[in-house]
């Protein structure tokens, strides 16, 4: 009998057989499954004369996540799986009948809220090791300047050149190897969360390093009395290794707590769920600049903070190691890593292959980043020497903590309000808009070089909005480009935007601040004319306006939590 005809006698067939389906033995079972229900998860195949078959046209919603299950409409058949048991009706053109336990749209998580309010915070817990990403580079940011300035006497130009290049090649490199091997994994422990434990892990050592340096430095023969860098070499040798053992940790912990929410989340909560990713990464940074301030004018300020951020980093954790759970993956399902140069290749690949949407979301992010990134490096250190205006460099040090704490603030607030308004105003209009914001107050930096305290923490306030927008749009709209089950490899290959673009906007600013006689505040505004020229860069991204509708109405159709999940 022709298949053709075999399926179309298989729609009137209204006998009450059923077929078991394991998943995780498919490859190994021979049998024909044409008189059941047809199916193909990422990671296994099941065969031509089957993905072949012209009655596979029906994407089937699993408990209200797209999973892609394929199956023949009108077929009798239940399955398992990852554990999530269900039947489909053959009276009701494939419905899906829950039989048992319900998971996610791979199976890689399982927990079950109770309430809405439940579900807001399990997700609050899941992003939590953010918390710890960002306090780092909070402290990273704000400190790593005055460091080697104050404690070593380097120029901010040359610390500038330090900075683009120890923290972005640590992420160019670590992300998207990271990802290739989390993505594979088939650890009992789940895909990311390993990863996350180890990059905090690491992260406490390279803090302790940095925050021990000048002792160790003095301890090696530095003269703590010295003028110039070539008398802290010791000190110096040791902070820039710290900085780099925290960069390669915080990128092993970003993306993969960037992987888990693709992971865990259905694609219509993808925004609400980016956008509390920057919720959690503003709270903590108001907490680490709020604490920078209290400690900035103490003799070890710079010891005490990285020591704080030990602690903070190592708590941070916890919630989402032990909230988000995982469920590991079958070894027949996954690709195995037999070597680092089967890495490199997946990644240079992946990188060769992007889709012409995804080159453009690139593109863009790295725009986002590029006017972003000098006033990231250079914003602390600009209060300091020109908000203090030849006064106590540690006041204006203290200053720019608080302005900072108050940009965070703007970010945090601005975070809960952004999915609304992305619904309201659309993707490409909220974006541009917080372009035009960030862009327009990084240029003012020229203008107000030596600004009054309300005028300096007004310019820094605003960009708040723009970076809690650029670091959630963009993650977004790449996973609705990439394939579920290799997300951690492309959102490394996102970060990798951001990485490049930090490397090349960080140098060139320091050229300017140099060509400015070390006047900060012109490197931040080089910065805001890249911001400006995004607010039209923005127009060309991908944004699937039909798929945006559909995915509206769900999120508008359907409740945080499902009925069985109450």
């Amino acid at each position: 009998m022709s298949r053709q005809k075999r399926n179309n006698n298989n729609r009137n067939n209204n006998n009450n057989n059923r077929r078991h389906l394991n998943i995780n033995n498919i490859e190994d079972d021979e049998t024909d499954y044409s008189d059941t229900a047809y199916l193909s998860t990422p990671g296994f195949s099941i065969g031509s004369n089957i993905l072949d078959s012209p009655d596979l046209n029906d994407i089937v919603s699993i408990g209200g996540t797209h999973s892609p299950l394929l199956l023949s409409m009108g077929l009798k058949g239940n399955t398992n799986h990852n554990g999530a048991s269900f039947e489909v009706d053959p009276q009701d053109d494939g419905k899906i009948i829950f039989l048992g336990e319900t998971h996610t749209a791979e199976g890689y998580g399982n927990y079950k809220p109770t309430t809405n309010l439940g579900y807001i915070f399990w997700l609050f817990w899941v992003c939590f090791a953010l918390a710890g990403v960002q306090f780092i580079y909070s402290i990273q940011f704000a400190l790593g300047t005055p460091l080697f300035n104050q404690k070593f006497k380097m120029t901010p130009s040359t610390i500038t050149i330090i900075q683009s290049t120890v923290g972005p090649i640590a992420g160019f490199l670590i992300q998207p190897i990271v990802g290739v091997y989390s993505d594979n994994s088939t650890s009992r422990f789940g895909r990311r969360r390993p990863y996350i434990f180890a990059g905090a892990l690491a992260s406490v050592v390279g803090m302790l390093a940095i925050a021990f340096s000048p002792d160790i430095g003095k301890a090696l023969g530095d003269n703590i009395s010295g003028l110039t860098p070539h008398d802290y070499r010791a000190g110096i040798a040791f902070a820039v290794i710290g900085f780099l053992i925290m960069n390669v940790a915080i990128n092993m912990m970003q993306g993969p707590c960037r992987s888990l929410i693709s992971d865990l989340l259905e694609p219509e909560k993808q925004h609400i769920g980016n956008s509390m990713v920057m919720g959690v990464m503003g709270f903590s940074s108001i907490i680490a600049n709020i604490i920078g301030a209290q400690l900035s004018t103490y003799p070890n300020s710079y010891r005490n903070l990285f020591l704080i951020g030990t602690g903070f980093t190592a708590a941070s954790v916890i919630p989402t190691l032990l909230v988000a759970k995982e469920r590991p993956q079958s070894p027949s399902s996954v690709e195995k890593i037999k070597s680092p140069i089967q890495v490199f290749a997946k990644i240079g690949k992946a990188f060769v292959s992007m889709t012409k949407p995804m080159i453009i979301i690139f593109f863009v992010f790295f725009v986002s980043w590029f006017g972003f990134s000098p006033y990231m490096v250079s914003n602390t250190n600009f209060f300091g020497s020109n908000v203090a205006s030849g006064d106590d460099y540690n006041q204006g040090l203290k200053l720019g903590f608080y302005a900072t704490a108050a940009f965070s603030a703007t970010q945090f607030l601005f975070s809960f309000f952004l999915p609304p308004l992305i619904k309201l105003l659309g993707v490409k209009l909220i974006y541009s808009l917080t372009q035009a914001v960030a862009g327009v107050a990084l240029v003012l930096y020229a203008k107000f070089d030596y600004p009054s305290i309300p005028v300096a923490i007004v310019l820094t306030s605003v960009v708040g909005v723009n970076f809690a927008t650029f670091n959630s749009i963009p993650y977004t709209l790449m996973l609705e480009h990439t394939p579920k089950n290799d997300a951690g490899l492309y959102m490394g290959v996102l970060n990798c935007a951001a990485v490049i673009s930090q490397t090349i906007s960080i140098y060139t600013s320091g050229l300017v601040e140099e060509w400015k006689h070390q006047n900060s505040a012109w490197a931040i505004a080089y910065g805001g004319l890249f911001s400006l020229a995004g607010v039209f860069l923005v127009w060309i991204l991908p944004v699937d306006h039909k798929k945006q509708d559909e995915l509206d109405i769900q999120s508008e159709n359907k409740p945080l939590l499902r009925d069985d999940q109450i």
